[in-house]
């Protein structure tokens, strides 16, 4: 089962409470995805997603520069001289087209790379090499789409670690949690936003899956072929990430069965 949403608010608003609303009720009815079909008998997993997604951000307000009055002129002095020239936007030209060059070449390396442990079942004693895995596959992703990797943050990784643990401890499986927590206040509660007054965009995808759809391509595999999580990985503000793997499932929703289940978080600070 996989569930995404994208939130980017400091505050809660009507439009925000309403869509948050709207998340929980398609949480409730999730169906089964038809391309697992196929998959070993007695392997499950499902997608849904939030029925919206939010872009709501806080912004600081900046002040408008001021103004300085032109002085006049004679008609001699209209020629640009030596002392009235610019040449800053020479070197600022240079910088971007360094600055595009440099993003070329780590696209060209991540697509070079070769993703390792894909195909490993999540147990306690390989979540590292998994977490290594799905980010590898999120990020070979982006870079097909043209976009920059995303770079692992030890507080979004333990937003999505703590929340992946309590969605197997407490049983359930939603982006809000039964006390009413979200994740921009999981994610707050690490440090990540720093400031009231910062600005940011945060992404989230959920999954769980059992048997063999509980390896790192299954479930990157599941998360691409949807939309609404596909959305979340190519998203070009994002910078951050933080991958938790807990290696169970659930329990009302596959009783006895081997599975894990994965939280992705996603996040950049707008400054």
């Amino acid at each position: 089962m996989l569930c995404a949403t994208v939130l980017g608010a400091a505050s809660a608003t009507p439009a925000a409470a309403s869509q948050s609303a709207a998340a929980s009720r398609v949480h409730a009815g999730c169906a089964r995805n038809a391309a697992h079909a196929t998959k070993r008998k007695g392997a499950s997993a499902r997608l849904c997603r939030s029925a919206s997604r939010s872009r709501v951000r806080h912004t600081t307000k900046r002040r408008a520069p001021k103004l300085r009055p032109l002085k006049k002129r004679s008609a001699r002095s209209h020629a640009a001289t030596p002392a009235e020239s610019t040449p800053e936007s020479e070197p600022a030209t240079a910088v971007a087209q360094s600055a595009t060059q440099r993003n070329a070449a780590t696209i060209a390396a991540v697509l070079a790379s070769t993703c390792q442990n894909t195909e490993l079942t999540p147990e306690a004693a390989n979540i590292g090499l998994v977490r290594a895995a799905v980010l590898c596959l999120i990020n070979r992703k982006r870079a097909e789409a043209g976009e920059s990797p995303l770079v692992t943050d030890a507080q979004l990784e333990q937003a999505a670690e703590e929340h992946g643990q309590e969605l197997v401890a407490d049983d359930y499986f939603a982006h809000v949690s039964p006390s009413g927590e979200t994740p921009v206040d999981r994610i707050r509660g690490t440090g990540y936003i720093p400031n009231p007054g910062d600005g940011y965009v945060i992404g989230e995808n959920l999954a769980w899956g059992t048997y063999q759809l509980s390896t790192p391509q299954a479930i990157v595999s599941a998360w691409i072929a949807s939309p609404g999580h596909l959305a979340n990985i190519l998203e070009a503000q994002y910078r951050d990430t933080g991958i938790g793997i807990t290696p169970a499932v659930p329990p009302s929703l596959a009783p006895g069965a081997p599975g894990a289940t994965y939280a992705q978080e996603f996040g950049v600070i707008v400054h």
